[in-house]
């Protein structure tokens, strides 16, 4: 059966300290007491729990216990909180000591005890610690800063054992809002939705840093303005967003206008070649100058066929074109110090589009002239018209 550090916690709770002595007297009065002593007691645990007993261990006996300095990963003993707060924070680097469970001595306190308002203050500036060694530029462990580049260095010491006092005391002051302000702060920082912008914020958490606080700061310092710096870094990079998505909406802008544009262009323009071979085609009967040319005319007529349906899909490409422009204006939620702009390449854009339907018109017209041109002189040729003259 394995034992937890919680197990050997509560024998040290439910034991008495012998005056003049370290060792702690316990009386055993249940059997799950005496179990879980024979367990913590045992060979194969001794090496995490470093408990020794001077008595044999019975039901209803009292024993005299010595408690030992556990395996650090088991689990940590503390004699006040300042030794604890020495000892922990300064674990920022060691996942498996920091986050081992511990218990001082002099409060009563154990890692798993809940609702202790302390205990919840001090993991909270904990957490908080790493998130801004997360968020800092390189840290320097041996010096314990954090060192931020913006417009310029910043370095802030994390050493918290300088003013160790101020922080106690700065922990044991928090209230359940200033708690939920460091959370939100820290939540916010590490917001996987914002993570493609990550570096901004690093970038503006730093500038906010060295702005706010002397070059000499300490992490308690932060903690102190904690509010102001939260208000602050988020404020600015409110701004940073939206110039971002000012610059990216104009980028859209610009991208959609140029799309239209050529879209525009390229409506007409692709049946314009073909339209170019009409007047060859109609000065060709004139040229051969002769009487058996029926074919040429029939061949005009369905020339004129295909360009017709040709110039009929590029209009209604151009439709199409102006119903995207008009969606464009109404769903794309143009920001308002873009509408000028937008006005004036929207009028660009009309302008290009009357152009297109006036050519459009001209075509239209040319051809239904070259196709009734051709379609008399097949008449004339195959002599239908001529029964009636």
């Amino acid at each position: 059966m394995s034992v937890t550090f919680s197990d050997l916690i509560q024998i040290y709770r439910e034991s008495e300290p012998l005056i003049g002595s370290e060792k702690r007297l316990f009386c055993i009065q249940t059997e799950q007491q005496l179990d879980i002593l024979n367990q913590l007691l045992s060979d194969d645990n001794y090496e995490n729990t470093v408990l020794e007993s001077e008595n044999t261990l019975e039901l209803g006996a009292k024993v005299n216990l010595i408690f030992g300095t556990p395996k650090p990963q088991f689990g940590r003993f503390f004699n006040k909180l300042d030794d604890f707060i020495k000892g922990d924070i300064t674990q920022f680097n060691n996942d498996a000591l920091s986050n081992a469970p511990y218990f001082i001595k002099s409060e009563n306190l154990a890692s798993f005890d809940e609702n202790v308002p302390i205990l919840k203050s001090y993991q909270v500036v904990r957490d908080f610690l790493r998130q801004l060694i997360a968020m800092d530029s390189y840290t320097d462990v041996v010096n314990k800063k954090l060192i931020f580049f913006s417009k310029k260095t910043f370095e802030l010491s994390i050493d918290v054992t300088i003013k160790l006092n101020e922080f106690i005391q700065l922990i044991r002051d928090l209230d359940d809002e200033q708690r939920k302000l460091i959370i939100d702060f820290q939540e916010w920082l590490n917001d996987e939705e914002t993570s493609s912008h990550t570096d901004e914020k690093k970038s503006i958490l730093a500038f906010v840093l060295s702005d706010s606080l002397p070059s000499d700061a300490n992490f308690s310092d932060v903690i102190q303005q904690i509010a102001r710096i939260s208000e602050s870094v988020q404020a600015q990079y409110a701004l940073y967003l939206e110039n971002f998505s000012y610059e990216k909406f104009v980028k859209k802008l610009e991208e959609n206008t140029e799309k239209f544009v050529t879209k525009i262009n390229d409506t007409i323009s692709k049946v314009l070649p073909q339209f170019l071979g009409l007047p060859f085609l109609t000065a060709v009967p004139s040229a051969l100058k002769s009487a058996d040319n029926w074919l040429i005319y029939l061949a005009l007529m369905l020339y004129c066929i295909i360009c017709g349906y040709g110039l009929s899909n590029q209009k209604l490409v151009l439709d199409h074109i102006r119903q995207d422009v008009e969606r464009f204006e109404s769903k794309g939620k143009i920001p308002e110090k873009l509408k000028e702009q937008w006005k004036e390449d929207k009028a660009r854009i009309n302008k290009l589009l009357r152009k297109q339907r006036h050519l459009y018109r001209l075509l239209f017209l040319s051809l239904v002239s070259c196709f009734s041109y051709g379609f008399i002189r097949f008449l004339f040729q195959i002599k239908i018209l001529q029964i009636y003259c």
